[in-house]
């Protein structure tokens, strides 16, 4: 999903650059706007966006050609997303930590005469095309260096605005680069649950909502919450469990994937059906990660309460209380 978004808004902002850079002459601006889109859509989680304003950006492994004459508006340096949850340190302790940077460049010339010079300048040593594609809005060519196989990179080009001028976002990732060490995980504000989140579904109390999403098909409402919580993975499950069959409906415990806790749950009327997933958190294990499935039929109104019983003030005693729908941040 992450990767979708981020390809999604970086050709949206190359064309955004196309229409402001060269009209509006405020280049610190344009830069400043570059910066939180790219966090917005390339954040991992594992270290901040660098930006540089009208320079190259620190670091860079290979310099790839630059259209000359070209001004460079802003340049960025990130780690780059990974499969690895908890990657291996190499002998000497040192931690696989892909690099991306990028780099945006605007030049009055056309479209045309620049796609021209990356599509031979792109095949020249030490560099190798790989491949071309063109739209109406769009040019991109991919790339990697022949001397150094974890060195690659793709070249977009995109022209519009009131000067009708011409941008290039330059993006060029080292697969081979390493980090001493991860930054250390920070707890950021809680996020609020979908609006239309079944309320007698409750938010663990004192949990951290990190991520939400609602989807309405014409046979269904699906929801996903995650959250993080300081409790134990066996305390999250057995509490839901409880809630539920307090309300009178059936959960079963679900089939877990590896070492996750897993509980399957539907109310009394079939209305709403989902599970629970809770594990240890790949980034802190001291946290415990809590995945809400949930979907909803259209007879039930959104919003509408359970008609089964909550759960008594004896229940509530044994396990952790449960927050409103959107909880307070740690």
């Amino acid at each position: 999903m992450r990767s979708l978004l981020a390809i999604a808004l970086i050709a949206g902002l190359l064309l955004l650059v196309s229409g402001c850079a060269g009209s509006s002459g405020d280049s610190s601006q344009t830069a400043s706007l570059i910066h939180r889109l790219l966090q917005a859509a390339t954040s991992t989680g594992t270290g901040e966006l660098e930006s540089y304003v009208g320079k190259l950006p620190e670091g860079l492994p290979a310099k790839p050609p630059q259209y000359p004459g070209a001004k460079i508006i802003v340049s960025n340096r990130q780690p780059a997303p990974t499969s690895a949850a908890q990657p291996t340190p190499d002998a000497s302790g040192n931690i696989p930590q892909p690099m991306l940077y990028l780099i945006v460049l605007d030049t009055a010339d056309g479209r045309d005469k620049v796609f021209s010079y990356y599509e031979s300048a792109l095949n020249k040593d030490p560099w190798q095309l790989a491949s071309t594609f063109s739209t109406e809005d769009l040019d991109t060519l991919q790339f990697s260096d022949s001397g150094d196989p974890d060195i690659s990179g793709v070249v977009s080009i995109a022209r519009g605005g009131e000067d009708n001028r011409t941008s290039v976002l330059i993006s060029l990732q080292d697969s081979g680069a390493f980090r001493q060490q991860l930054p250390p995980f920070k707890l950021q504000e809680s996020l609020a649950v979908p609006n239309e989140f079944p309320s007698d579904i409750p938010v663990y109390e004192g949990a951290t909502v990190t991520g939400s999403a609602f989807v309405r098909e014409s046979g269904d409402q699906s929801f996903l919450v995650i959250f993080l919580t300081k409790d134990s993975k066996d305390k999250v499950t057995d509490f839901y469990r409880n809630v539920f069959q307090q309300m009178g409906w059936t959960v079963q415990a679900g089939e877990p994937l590896g070492v996750e806790q897993r509980v399957n749950f539907q109310d009394a009327a079939g209305d709403i059906q989902g599970d629970i997933l809770a594990d240890a958190f790949a980034r802190d294990p001291s946290y415990t990660e809590v995945r809400i499935q949930v979907r909803q039929t259209p007879s039930r109104e959104p919003g509408q309460p359970s008609t089964t019983p909550q759960p008594t003030a004896a229940a509530s005693t044994q396990q952790p209380t449960a927050a409103v729908s959107t909880p307070q941040a740690n």
